[in-house]
Protein backbone atom coordinates (compact mmCIF):
# COMPACT_ATOMS: atom_id res chain seq x y z
CA UNK A 1 0.00 0.00 0.00
CA UNK A 2 1.51 3.31 -1.08
CA UNK A 3 0.38 6.57 0.29
CA UNK A 4 -0.95 8.95 -2.30
CA UNK A 5 1.21 12.08 -2.71
CA UNK A 6 -1.85 14.08 -3.67
CA UNK A 7 -3.42 14.47 -0.26
CA UNK A 8 -2.04 15.26 3.12
CA UNK A 9 -3.67 15.50 6.52
CA UNK A 10 -4.75 19.01 7.43
CA UNK A 11 -7.15 18.59 10.32
CA UNK A 12 -6.95 16.18 13.21
CA UNK A 13 -9.13 16.98 16.18
CA UNK A 14 -8.64 14.47 18.94
CA UNK A 15 -10.94 14.55 21.91
CA UNK A 16 -11.46 12.31 24.86
CA UNK A 17 -13.02 9.50 22.85
CA UNK A 18 -11.40 9.96 19.48
CA UNK A 19 -11.32 12.45 16.69
CA UNK A 20 -12.20 13.35 13.15
CA UNK A 21 -10.09 13.72 10.08
CA UNK A 22 -10.29 15.15 6.60
CA UNK A 23 -7.89 15.50 3.72
CA UNK A 24 -6.59 18.68 2.16
CA UNK A 25 -6.43 19.79 -1.42
CA UNK A 26 -3.53 18.41 -3.46
CA UNK A 27 -0.12 19.97 -3.35
CA UNK A 28 1.30 21.76 -6.36
CA UNK A 29 3.29 18.64 -7.28
CA UNK A 30 0.14 16.60 -7.87
CA UNK A 31 -2.78 16.75 -10.25
CA UNK A 32 -6.17 16.65 -8.61
CA UNK A 33 -8.85 14.46 -10.09
CA UNK A 34 -11.93 16.60 -10.49
CA UNK A 35 -15.05 15.81 -8.55
CA UNK A 36 -17.03 15.15 -11.73
CA UNK A 37 -14.39 12.76 -13.06
CA UNK A 38 -14.29 10.80 -9.81
CA UNK A 39 -18.05 10.45 -9.65
CA UNK A 40 -18.69 9.83 -13.33
CA UNK A 41 -18.55 6.05 -13.08
CA UNK A 42 -20.76 5.96 -10.00
CA UNK A 43 -23.36 8.29 -11.47
CA UNK A 44 -23.55 6.11 -14.56
CA UNK A 45 -24.46 3.18 -12.32
CA UNK A 46 -26.97 4.75 -9.95
CA UNK A 47 -27.60 8.31 -11.12
CA UNK A 48 -27.27 11.64 -9.36
CA UNK A 49 -30.08 10.85 -6.92
CA UNK A 50 -28.27 7.71 -5.79
CA UNK A 51 -24.97 9.55 -5.50
CA UNK A 52 -26.56 12.24 -3.35
CA UNK A 53 -28.07 9.62 -1.05
CA UNK A 54 -24.67 7.94 -0.73
CA UNK A 55 -23.02 11.24 0.15
CA UNK A 56 -25.59 11.81 2.87
CA UNK A 57 -24.89 8.44 4.49
CA UNK A 58 -23.05 8.02 7.78
CA UNK A 59 -21.71 4.52 8.38
CA UNK A 60 -20.44 3.19 11.70
CA UNK A 61 -17.91 0.35 11.74
CA UNK A 62 -17.25 -1.65 14.88
CA UNK A 63 -13.64 -2.87 14.90
CA UNK A 64 -11.22 -1.99 12.11
CA UNK A 65 -10.63 -5.55 10.95
CA UNK A 66 -9.30 -6.36 7.49
CA UNK A 67 -12.83 -7.03 6.22
CA UNK A 68 -14.11 -3.79 7.74
CA UNK A 69 -11.38 -1.72 6.08
CA UNK A 70 -12.04 -3.38 2.72
CA UNK A 71 -15.73 -2.54 3.01
CA UNK A 72 -14.89 1.04 3.93
CA UNK A 73 -12.44 1.33 1.05
CA UNK A 74 -15.23 0.41 -1.36
CA UNK A 75 -17.54 2.96 0.27
CA UNK A 76 -15.00 5.78 0.45
CA UNK A 77 -13.99 5.53 -3.20
CA UNK A 78 -17.49 6.30 -4.62
CA UNK A 79 -18.01 8.96 -1.96
CA UNK A 80 -19.91 7.86 1.14
CA UNK A 81 -20.54 10.97 3.22
CA UNK A 82 -19.05 10.06 6.60
CA UNK A 83 -17.75 7.01 8.40
CA UNK A 84 -16.96 6.41 12.05
CA UNK A 85 -14.73 3.60 13.32
CA UNK A 86 -15.09 2.36 16.89
CA UNK A 87 -12.12 0.24 17.95
CA UNK A 88 -9.78 0.15 20.94
CA UNK A 89 -7.20 -2.20 19.41
CA UNK A 90 -3.58 -1.21 18.77
CA UNK A 91 -1.82 -1.97 15.51
CA UNK A 92 0.33 -5.10 15.76
CA UNK A 93 2.79 -6.80 13.42
CA UNK A 94 0.04 -9.26 12.48
CA UNK A 95 -1.99 -6.36 11.07
CA UNK A 96 0.85 -5.50 8.72
CA UNK A 97 0.49 -8.86 7.02
CA UNK A 98 -3.08 -8.44 5.84
CA UNK A 99 -4.32 -4.88 6.36
CA UNK A 100 -3.26 -2.41 3.67
CA UNK A 101 -4.47 0.53 5.74
CA UNK A 102 -1.77 0.40 8.39
CA UNK A 103 1.98 0.89 8.01
CA UNK A 104 5.14 -0.08 9.87
CA UNK A 105 5.01 3.27 11.65
CA UNK A 106 1.48 2.45 12.86
CA UNK A 107 2.60 -0.33 15.23
CA UNK A 108 1.43 0.45 18.73
CA UNK A 109 -0.86 3.26 17.54
CA UNK A 110 -4.68 3.16 17.77
CA UNK A 111 -5.86 1.06 14.86
CA UNK A 112 -9.01 3.12 14.37
CA UNK A 113 -6.97 6.30 13.96
CA UNK A 114 -4.44 4.82 11.54
CA UNK A 115 -7.06 3.20 9.35
CA UNK A 116 -9.11 6.39 9.27
CA UNK A 117 -6.07 8.45 8.30
CA UNK A 118 -5.11 6.26 5.36
CA UNK A 119 -8.66 5.65 4.13
CA UNK A 120 -9.22 9.39 3.82
CA UNK A 121 -6.38 9.63 1.32
CA UNK A 122 -8.62 7.81 -1.16
CA UNK A 123 -11.22 10.59 -1.36
CA UNK A 124 -10.79 14.13 -0.08
CA UNK A 125 -14.56 14.73 0.10
CA UNK A 126 -15.26 11.99 2.64
CA UNK A 127 -15.23 12.73 6.36
CA UNK A 128 -13.82 10.19 8.78
CA UNK A 129 -14.20 9.89 12.55
CA UNK A 130 -12.71 7.43 15.00
CA UNK A 131 -13.55 6.47 18.55
CA UNK A 132 -10.71 4.83 20.48
CA UNK A 133 -12.98 2.77 22.68
CA UNK A 134 -14.12 -0.82 23.00
CA UNK A 135 -17.33 -1.29 20.99
CA UNK A 136 -18.65 -3.36 23.89
CA UNK A 137 -18.66 -0.23 26.04
CA UNK A 138 -20.80 1.63 23.55
CA UNK A 139 -23.21 -1.27 23.21
CA UNK A 140 -23.53 -1.85 26.95
CA UNK A 141 -23.42 1.71 28.28
CA UNK A 142 -24.34 4.08 25.45
CA UNK A 143 -26.87 2.49 23.06
CA UNK A 144 -28.11 5.94 21.98
CA UNK A 145 -24.70 6.43 20.35
CA UNK A 146 -25.88 4.37 17.38
CA UNK A 147 -28.96 6.48 16.67
CA UNK A 148 -26.99 8.95 14.54
CA UNK A 149 -25.92 6.45 11.88
CA UNK A 150 -27.46 5.41 8.57
CA UNK A 151 -26.00 1.90 8.90
CA UNK A 152 -23.78 -0.09 11.25
CA UNK A 153 -21.23 -2.71 10.18
CA UNK A 154 -20.01 -5.31 12.69
CA UNK A 155 -17.20 -7.69 11.72
CA UNK A 156 -15.70 -9.09 14.93
CA UNK A 157 -18.19 -9.00 17.77
CA UNK A 158 -18.77 -11.85 20.20
CA UNK A 159 -22.18 -13.47 19.79
CA UNK A 160 -23.80 -12.03 22.96
CA UNK A 161 -22.67 -8.51 22.06
CA UNK A 162 -23.77 -8.94 18.47
CA UNK A 163 -27.24 -10.02 19.53
CA UNK A 164 -27.53 -7.08 21.91
CA UNK A 165 -26.40 -4.65 19.21
CA UNK A 166 -28.83 -6.20 16.74
CA UNK A 167 -31.72 -5.71 19.17
CA UNK A 168 -30.75 -2.05 19.72
CA UNK A 169 -30.57 -1.29 16.03
CA UNK A 170 -33.72 -3.27 15.21
CA UNK A 171 -35.65 -1.09 17.62
CA UNK A 172 -34.27 2.04 15.99
CA UNK A 173 -34.91 0.74 12.44
CA UNK A 174 -31.20 1.07 11.61
CA UNK A 175 -29.72 -1.47 9.17
CA UNK A 176 -27.05 -3.78 10.58
CA UNK A 177 -24.52 -5.61 8.43
CA UNK A 178 -22.60 -8.54 9.86
CA UNK A 179 -19.55 -9.76 7.97
CA UNK A 180 -16.95 -12.47 8.49
CA UNK A 181 -13.77 -13.48 6.70
CA UNK A 182 -12.52 -16.61 8.45
CA UNK A 183 -9.73 -18.43 6.69
CA UNK A 184 -11.20 -19.52 3.36
CA UNK A 185 -14.78 -18.93 4.54
CA UNK A 186 -16.71 -15.74 3.94
CA UNK A 187 -20.16 -14.73 5.18
CA UNK A 188 -22.28 -11.60 4.99
CA UNK A 189 -25.67 -11.02 6.62
CA UNK A 190 -28.01 -8.07 6.13
CA UNK A 191 -30.20 -7.41 9.17
CA UNK A 192 -32.86 -5.05 7.86
CA UNK A 193 -35.97 -4.16 9.87
CA UNK A 194 -37.40 -2.47 6.77
CA UNK A 195 -35.84 -1.01 3.65
CA UNK A 196 -38.16 0.53 1.06
CA UNK A 197 -36.75 0.60 -2.45
CA UNK A 198 -38.15 2.99 -5.03
CA UNK A 199 -35.57 2.48 -7.79
CA UNK A 200 -34.97 -1.25 -7.79
CA UNK A 201 -33.50 -1.09 -11.31
CA UNK A 202 -34.45 -4.59 -12.50
CA UNK A 203 -32.39 -6.13 -15.26
CA UNK A 204 -35.57 -6.83 -17.22
CA UNK A 205 -38.44 -4.43 -16.66
CA UNK A 206 -42.03 -5.13 -17.60
CA UNK A 207 -43.63 -1.94 -18.87
CA UNK A 208 -47.33 -1.27 -19.16
CA UNK A 209 -47.98 0.59 -22.41
CA UNK A 210 -51.78 0.10 -22.39
CA UNK A 211 -51.80 -1.17 -25.97
CA UNK A 212 -54.71 -3.52 -25.28
CA UNK A 213 -56.82 -0.66 -23.92
CA UNK A 214 -55.44 2.64 -25.30
CA UNK A 215 -56.18 5.83 -23.42
CA UNK A 216 -58.29 8.31 -25.50
CA UNK A 217 -55.38 10.46 -26.71
CA UNK A 218 -53.48 7.37 -27.86
CA UNK A 219 -56.54 6.04 -29.68
CA UNK A 220 -56.95 9.34 -31.53
CA UNK A 221 -53.29 9.27 -32.51
CA UNK A 222 -53.53 5.71 -33.89
CA UNK A 223 -56.69 6.50 -35.86
CA UNK A 224 -54.77 9.10 -37.88
CA UNK A 225 -52.83 6.28 -39.56
CA UNK A 226 -54.28 3.89 -42.13
CA UNK A 227 -52.54 0.81 -43.47
CA UNK A 228 -54.57 0.37 -46.66
CA UNK A 229 -54.23 3.94 -47.94
CA UNK A 230 -50.87 4.56 -46.22
CA UNK A 231 -52.36 7.64 -44.59
CA UNK A 232 -49.75 9.21 -42.32
CA UNK A 233 -50.27 12.48 -40.41
CA UNK A 234 -46.68 13.62 -40.92
CA UNK A 235 -45.62 12.03 -44.22
CA UNK A 236 -47.50 12.73 -47.48
CA UNK A 237 -48.06 9.83 -49.84
CA UNK A 238 -46.09 10.46 -53.06
CA UNK A 239 -46.55 6.98 -54.49
CA UNK A 240 -49.52 5.54 -56.41
CA UNK A 241 -51.35 2.38 -55.45
CA UNK A 242 -51.85 -0.08 -58.29
CA UNK A 243 -54.87 -2.34 -58.87
CA UNK A 244 -52.80 -5.34 -57.79
CA UNK A 245 -52.10 -3.71 -54.41
CA UNK A 246 -48.51 -2.70 -55.12
CA UNK A 247 -47.23 0.87 -54.99
CA UNK A 248 -45.19 2.60 -57.66
CA UNK A 249 -43.00 5.68 -57.56
CA UNK A 250 -44.69 8.35 -59.68
CA UNK A 251 -41.38 9.51 -61.11
CA UNK A 252 -39.56 6.28 -61.97
CA UNK A 253 -42.46 3.86 -62.15
CA UNK A 254 -40.61 1.39 -59.97
CA UNK A 255 -42.45 -0.74 -57.41
CA UNK A 256 -41.61 0.68 -53.99
CA UNK A 257 -42.72 0.58 -50.39
CA UNK A 258 -44.27 3.94 -49.45
CA UNK A 259 -42.24 5.75 -46.82
CA UNK A 260 -45.47 6.49 -44.95
CA UNK A 261 -46.07 2.72 -44.63
CA UNK A 262 -42.57 1.82 -43.46
CA UNK A 263 -42.42 4.65 -40.92
CA UNK A 264 -45.58 4.06 -38.93
CA UNK A 265 -44.59 3.58 -35.24
CA UNK A 266 -44.62 -0.01 -34.00
CA UNK A 267 -47.15 0.84 -31.29
CA UNK A 268 -49.56 2.09 -33.95
CA UNK A 269 -49.21 -1.20 -35.81
CA UNK A 270 -49.68 -3.24 -32.65
CA UNK A 271 -52.92 -1.50 -31.72
CA UNK A 272 -54.30 -1.76 -35.25
CA UNK A 273 -53.40 -5.43 -35.66
CA UNK A 274 -54.83 -6.21 -32.21
CA UNK A 275 -58.08 -4.48 -33.24
CA UNK A 276 -58.16 -6.66 -36.36
CA UNK A 277 -57.59 -9.81 -34.32
CA UNK A 278 -60.28 -8.98 -31.77
CA UNK A 279 -62.77 -8.23 -34.55
CA UNK A 280 -62.31 -11.78 -35.85
CA UNK A 281 -62.08 -13.56 -32.48
CA UNK A 282 -65.03 -12.32 -30.48
CA UNK A 283 -63.21 -9.38 -28.92
CA UNK A 284 -60.59 -11.51 -27.14
CA UNK A 285 -56.81 -11.14 -27.59
CA UNK A 286 -54.52 -14.08 -28.47
CA UNK A 287 -54.38 -16.45 -25.54
CA UNK A 288 -52.89 -19.80 -26.53
CA UNK A 289 -49.39 -20.29 -27.89
CA UNK A 290 -50.78 -21.09 -31.34
CA UNK A 291 -52.90 -17.93 -31.33
CA UNK A 292 -49.94 -15.80 -30.35
CA UNK A 293 -47.89 -17.24 -33.19
CA UNK A 294 -50.75 -16.57 -35.60
CA UNK A 295 -50.99 -13.02 -34.29
CA UNK A 296 -47.32 -12.42 -35.07
CA UNK A 297 -47.73 -13.79 -38.59
CA UNK A 298 -50.18 -10.96 -39.32
CA UNK A 299 -47.32 -8.48 -39.23
CA UNK A 300 -45.59 -10.38 -42.01
CA UNK A 301 -48.78 -10.52 -44.06
CA UNK A 302 -49.32 -6.76 -43.80
CA UNK A 303 -45.88 -5.83 -45.08
CA UNK A 304 -45.64 -4.38 -48.59
CA UNK A 305 -42.03 -5.43 -49.00
CA UNK A 306 -41.67 -8.71 -50.87
CA UNK A 307 -38.77 -9.72 -48.63
CA UNK A 308 -40.60 -8.58 -45.49
CA UNK A 309 -37.86 -6.26 -44.27
CA UNK A 310 -39.90 -3.24 -43.14
CA UNK A 311 -38.22 -2.43 -39.84
CA UNK A 312 -41.28 -1.03 -38.14
CA UNK A 313 -43.24 -4.25 -38.78
CA UNK A 314 -40.31 -6.37 -37.61
CA UNK A 315 -40.17 -4.29 -34.40
CA UNK A 316 -43.92 -4.62 -33.89
CA UNK A 317 -43.64 -8.39 -34.23
CA UNK A 318 -40.88 -8.39 -31.60
CA UNK A 319 -42.98 -6.24 -29.23
CA UNK A 320 -46.17 -8.25 -29.79
CA UNK A 321 -46.24 -9.52 -26.21
CA UNK A 322 -46.99 -5.98 -25.00
CA UNK A 323 -50.24 -6.07 -26.94
CA UNK A 324 -51.67 -9.46 -26.03
CA UNK A 325 -50.11 -10.20 -22.63
CA UNK A 326 -52.42 -8.80 -19.93
CA UNK A 327 -50.57 -6.49 -17.57
CA UNK A 328 -50.93 -7.61 -13.99
CA UNK A 329 -49.70 -5.76 -10.95
CA UNK A 330 -46.80 -7.87 -9.71
CA UNK A 331 -47.10 -9.98 -6.58
CA UNK A 332 -44.38 -7.87 -4.94
CA UNK A 333 -46.34 -4.66 -5.46
CA UNK A 334 -49.59 -6.30 -4.39
CA UNK A 335 -47.90 -7.43 -1.17
CA UNK A 336 -47.12 -3.77 -0.51
CA UNK A 337 -50.75 -2.85 -1.12
CA UNK A 338 -51.77 -5.54 1.39
CA UNK A 339 -49.26 -4.49 4.05
CA UNK A 340 -50.61 -3.17 7.34
CA UNK A 341 -48.77 0.12 6.80
CA UNK A 342 -50.75 0.68 3.61
CA UNK A 343 -54.13 -0.15 5.16
CA UNK A 344 -56.83 2.56 5.12
CA UNK A 345 -56.69 2.69 8.92
CA UNK A 346 -52.89 2.89 9.10
CA UNK A 347 -51.35 5.79 11.01
CA UNK A 348 -47.96 5.41 9.33
CA UNK A 349 -46.67 8.76 8.03
CA UNK A 350 -43.69 7.42 6.08
CA UNK A 351 -43.71 9.07 2.63
CA UNK A 352 -43.11 5.71 0.97
CA UNK A 353 -46.15 4.08 2.56
CA UNK A 354 -48.34 7.12 1.99
CA UNK A 355 -47.57 6.99 -1.72
CA UNK A 356 -48.21 3.23 -1.73
CA UNK A 357 -51.67 4.00 -0.37
CA UNK A 358 -52.15 6.56 -3.14
CA UNK A 359 -51.03 4.04 -5.77
CA UNK A 360 -53.45 1.44 -4.48
CA UNK A 361 -56.32 3.93 -4.66
CA UNK A 362 -55.30 4.82 -8.21
CA UNK A 363 -55.25 1.17 -9.27
CA UNK A 364 -58.67 0.62 -7.73
CA UNK A 365 -60.14 3.71 -9.40
CA UNK A 366 -58.69 5.67 -12.33
CA UNK A 367 -56.18 2.99 -13.28
CA UNK A 368 -58.77 0.26 -13.72
CA UNK A 369 -56.42 -2.33 -12.26
CA UNK A 370 -53.32 -0.78 -13.82
CA UNK A 371 -50.45 1.18 -12.33
CA UNK A 372 -49.59 4.71 -13.51
CA UNK A 373 -47.71 5.00 -16.77
CA UNK A 374 -44.00 5.59 -16.44
CA UNK A 375 -43.89 7.77 -19.55
CA UNK A 376 -41.01 5.75 -21.01
CA UNK A 377 -41.01 4.40 -24.55
CA UNK A 378 -38.69 1.94 -26.28
CA UNK A 379 -36.81 3.02 -29.39
CA UNK A 380 -38.81 2.60 -32.60
CA UNK A 381 -38.23 2.85 -36.31
CA UNK A 382 -40.47 5.77 -37.23
CA UNK A 383 -40.26 9.27 -38.60
CA UNK A 384 -39.08 11.81 -36.05
CA UNK A 385 -42.36 13.71 -35.78
CA UNK A 386 -44.40 10.56 -35.17
CA UNK A 387 -42.08 9.30 -32.47
CA UNK A 388 -41.93 12.66 -30.70
CA UNK A 389 -45.72 12.99 -30.84
CA UNK A 390 -46.12 9.48 -29.42
CA UNK A 391 -43.55 10.19 -26.74
CA UNK A 392 -45.37 13.37 -25.75
CA UNK A 393 -48.67 11.48 -25.52
CA UNK A 394 -47.20 8.99 -23.06
CA UNK A 395 -45.49 11.70 -21.03
CA UNK A 396 -48.68 13.72 -20.78
CA UNK A 397 -50.70 10.67 -19.75
CA UNK A 398 -48.03 9.80 -17.16
CA UNK A 399 -48.40 13.32 -15.78
CA UNK A 400 -52.19 12.92 -15.58
CA UNK A 401 -51.75 9.60 -13.77
CA UNK A 402 -49.27 11.18 -11.36
CA UNK A 403 -51.66 14.06 -10.70
CA UNK A 404 -54.35 11.53 -9.79
CA UNK A 405 -52.00 9.77 -7.37
CA UNK A 406 -51.02 13.13 -5.85
CA UNK A 407 -54.70 13.88 -5.25
CA UNK A 408 -55.17 10.52 -3.54
CA UNK A 409 -52.13 11.06 -1.33
CA UNK A 410 -53.29 14.52 -0.32
CA UNK A 411 -56.73 13.12 0.49
CA UNK A 412 -55.09 10.48 2.70
CA UNK A 413 -53.04 13.19 4.42
CA UNK A 414 -56.12 15.33 4.98
CA UNK A 415 -57.98 12.40 6.51
CA UNK A 416 -55.01 11.80 8.83
CA UNK A 417 -54.81 15.47 9.82
CA UNK A 418 -51.35 15.81 8.27
CA UNK A 419 -50.08 18.78 6.20
CA UNK A 420 -50.50 18.34 2.42
CA UNK A 421 -46.79 18.95 1.79
CA UNK A 422 -45.66 16.07 4.02
CA UNK A 423 -44.83 14.14 0.85
CA UNK A 424 -43.04 16.09 -1.88
CA UNK A 425 -44.65 15.90 -5.31
CA UNK A 426 -41.27 15.04 -6.84
CA UNK A 427 -41.15 11.98 -4.60
CA UNK A 428 -44.64 10.94 -5.67
CA UNK A 429 -43.68 11.40 -9.33
CA UNK A 430 -40.58 9.25 -8.85
CA UNK A 431 -42.60 6.43 -7.29
CA UNK A 432 -45.18 6.67 -10.06
CA UNK A 433 -42.45 6.30 -12.69
CA UNK A 434 -41.13 3.23 -10.87
CA UNK A 435 -44.46 1.93 -9.59
CA UNK A 436 -44.09 -1.49 -11.23
CA UNK A 437 -40.77 -2.09 -9.50
CA UNK A 438 -41.04 -0.63 -6.01
CA UNK A 439 -39.94 -3.13 -3.42
CA UNK A 440 -39.66 -3.56 0.34
CA UNK A 441 -37.22 -5.85 2.14
CA UNK A 442 -37.68 -7.07 5.69
CA UNK A 443 -35.24 -9.71 6.85
CA UNK A 444 -35.52 -11.94 9.88
CA UNK A 445 -34.07 -10.45 13.02
CA UNK A 446 -30.81 -11.92 14.21
CA UNK A 447 -32.37 -13.14 17.46
CA UNK A 448 -35.10 -14.93 15.51
CA UNK A 449 -32.53 -16.60 13.27
CA UNK A 450 -30.46 -17.76 16.24
CA UNK A 451 -33.40 -18.95 18.34
CA UNK A 452 -35.60 -20.41 15.58
CA UNK A 453 -33.44 -21.49 12.62
CA UNK A 454 -35.19 -22.75 9.49
CA UNK A 455 -33.20 -25.95 9.64
CA UNK A 456 -36.01 -28.03 8.14
CA UNK A 457 -35.51 -26.07 4.90
CA UNK A 458 -31.72 -26.37 4.62
CA UNK A 459 -30.62 -29.17 6.97
CA UNK A 460 -30.55 -31.73 4.15
CA UNK A 461 -28.01 -29.57 2.29
CA UNK A 462 -25.38 -30.26 4.96
CA UNK A 463 -24.83 -33.69 3.45
CA UNK A 464 -23.91 -32.09 0.11
CA UNK A 465 -21.01 -29.76 0.97
CA UNK A 466 -19.66 -29.97 -2.59
CA UNK A 467 -22.84 -28.32 -3.89
CA UNK A 468 -24.06 -26.13 -1.04
CA UNK A 469 -22.07 -23.94 1.39
CA UNK A 470 -24.63 -24.13 4.21
CA UNK A 471 -22.35 -26.29 6.36
CA UNK A 472 -19.90 -23.37 6.57
CA UNK A 473 -22.54 -21.27 8.34
CA UNK A 474 -22.85 -23.89 11.08
CA UNK A 475 -19.07 -24.07 11.40
CA UNK A 476 -18.78 -20.28 11.73
CA UNK A 477 -21.52 -20.18 14.34
CA UNK A 478 -19.71 -22.95 16.23
CA UNK A 479 -16.44 -21.01 16.08
CA UNK A 480 -18.20 -17.98 17.56
CA UNK A 481 -19.71 -20.15 20.30
CA UNK A 482 -16.26 -21.60 21.00
CA UNK A 483 -14.89 -18.08 21.37
CA UNK A 484 -17.51 -17.23 23.99
CA UNK A 485 -16.89 -20.43 25.91
CA UNK A 486 -13.09 -20.52 25.84
CA UNK A 487 -12.08 -16.89 25.29
CA UNK A 488 -10.49 -17.40 21.88
CA UNK A 489 -11.26 -18.91 18.49
CA UNK A 490 -10.31 -22.55 17.97
CA UNK A 491 -6.72 -22.82 16.79
CA UNK A 492 -5.98 -19.13 17.33
CA UNK A 493 -3.50 -19.63 20.18
CA UNK A 494 0.17 -20.10 19.39
CA UNK A 495 1.19 -22.84 19.47
CA UNK A 496 -2.16 -24.47 18.72
CA UNK A 497 -3.41 -26.61 21.57
CA UNK A 498 -4.01 -30.29 20.88
CA UNK A 499 -7.42 -30.20 22.54
CA UNK A 500 -8.82 -27.47 20.29
CA UNK A 501 -10.16 -29.90 17.71
CA UNK A 502 -11.91 -32.05 20.30
CA UNK A 503 -13.42 -29.05 22.06
CA UNK A 504 -14.52 -27.56 18.73
CA UNK A 505 -16.11 -30.88 17.76
CA UNK A 506 -18.12 -30.86 20.98
CA UNK A 507 -19.30 -27.31 20.34
CA UNK A 508 -20.35 -28.24 16.80
CA UNK A 509 -22.29 -31.22 18.13
CA UNK A 510 -24.05 -29.08 20.73
CA UNK A 511 -24.94 -26.39 18.20
CA UNK A 512 -26.26 -28.96 15.71
CA UNK A 513 -28.50 -30.36 18.45
CA UNK A 514 -29.90 -26.87 19.11
CA UNK A 515 -30.46 -26.28 15.39
CA UNK A 516 -32.07 -29.65 14.81
CA UNK A 517 -29.50 -30.89 12.27
CA UNK A 518 -27.22 -33.92 12.20
CA UNK A 519 -23.71 -33.44 13.61
CA UNK A 520 -22.64 -36.49 11.62
CA UNK A 521 -22.73 -34.30 8.51
CA UNK A 522 -19.41 -32.77 9.61
CA UNK A 523 -16.39 -34.97 9.08
CA UNK A 524 -13.13 -34.66 10.97
CA UNK A 525 -11.33 -33.21 7.94
CA UNK A 526 -13.48 -30.08 7.75
CA UNK A 527 -13.35 -29.62 11.54
CA UNK A 528 -9.55 -29.84 11.49
CA UNK A 529 -9.48 -27.35 8.61
CA UNK A 530 -11.55 -24.74 10.45
CA UNK A 531 -9.37 -25.11 13.54
CA UNK A 532 -6.30 -24.76 11.34
CA UNK A 533 -7.66 -21.46 10.03
CA UNK A 534 -7.27 -20.07 13.54
CA UNK A 535 -9.65 -17.19 12.74
CA UNK A 536 -7.10 -15.75 10.32
CA UNK A 537 -8.31 -12.99 8.00
CA UNK A 538 -6.71 -13.62 4.63
CA UNK A 539 -6.60 -10.44 2.63
CA UNK A 540 -7.86 -12.11 -0.55
CA UNK A 541 -10.96 -13.37 1.25
CA UNK A 542 -11.48 -10.06 3.05
CA UNK A 543 -11.20 -8.20 -0.25
CA UNK A 544 -13.77 -10.45 -1.92
CA UNK A 545 -16.20 -10.19 0.97
CA UNK A 546 -15.49 -6.47 1.26
CA UNK A 547 -16.79 -6.03 -2.26
CA UNK A 548 -19.92 -8.03 -1.45
CA UNK A 549 -20.50 -6.14 1.78
CA UNK A 550 -19.95 -2.67 0.34
CA UNK A 551 -22.40 -3.46 -2.44
CA UNK A 552 -25.09 -4.37 0.08
CA UNK A 553 -24.44 -1.29 2.22
CA UNK A 554 -24.56 0.91 -0.87
CA UNK A 555 -27.93 -0.52 -1.93
CA UNK A 556 -29.43 0.30 1.45
CA UNK A 557 -27.94 3.79 1.69
CA UNK A 558 -29.15 4.72 -1.79
CA UNK A 559 -32.50 2.88 -1.58
CA UNK A 560 -31.68 1.47 -5.01
CA UNK A 561 -31.40 -2.08 -6.34
CA UNK A 562 -32.63 -4.85 -4.02
CA UNK A 563 -30.59 -5.81 -0.92
CA UNK A 564 -30.07 -9.49 -0.23
CA UNK A 565 -32.61 -11.03 2.11
CA UNK A 566 -30.56 -13.70 3.84
CA UNK A 567 -26.95 -14.70 4.52
CA UNK A 568 -24.43 -14.83 1.70
CA UNK A 569 -21.97 -17.68 2.30
CA UNK A 570 -18.82 -18.12 0.22
CA UNK A 571 -16.54 -21.13 0.06
CA UNK A 572 -13.16 -19.76 -0.94
CA UNK A 573 -11.76 -23.23 -1.63
CA UNK A 574 -14.36 -24.40 -4.15
CA UNK A 575 -15.79 -21.05 -5.18
CA UNK A 576 -19.31 -22.22 -4.30
CA UNK A 577 -21.58 -19.55 -2.87
CA UNK A 578 -25.24 -19.11 -2.08
CA UNK A 579 -27.72 -16.72 -0.52
CA UNK A 580 -29.04 -18.78 2.36
CA UNK A 581 -32.08 -18.35 4.58
CA UNK A 582 -31.21 -19.66 8.01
Amino acid sequence: FRRSPFFELTRFDRGKEGGSMSASAPSSTGTKISNSERKDRSIRLWGERGQLALEQGHVCVLRATVLATEVLKNLVLPGVGTFTIVDNARVTERDLGNNFFVTQASIGEPRCREVTRLLLELNDEVKGNFVDEDPATKIEEDPDFFGRFSAVIATDLAEPLLLKLAAILWGKNIPLFVGKAYGMIGAWRNVLPEVCIVESRPEYSKENYRLDNPFPQLREFVDEYDLDSCTHPFLPVTEEKQPDGTWKDTGTGRVVVPKAHSHMPAFTLLIKVLDMWKANHGGTPPQTSAEKDAFKVLFDDLQLSQIQDEENFVEAKTLARHAYAPFDVSSEVRSLFADDKAAPTSSCTSPFWLVVRGLRLFVDNEGGGRLPLSGNLPDMHADTKSYIALQNLYREQAQRDTAAVVAHVQKVLADMGQPPDLVAQDEIALMCRNAAHIRMVRTRSLSEEYSRPNSEEWGWMLDMPEEFPHHLYVLLRAAERYRVLFGAYPGSTQPMEDGDVDRYKEVVSQLCSEMGVQASSFGDDILHEVVRYGASELHSMAAAMGGVGAQEVTKVLMKQFIPANGTFVFNGVSGKNALCHF
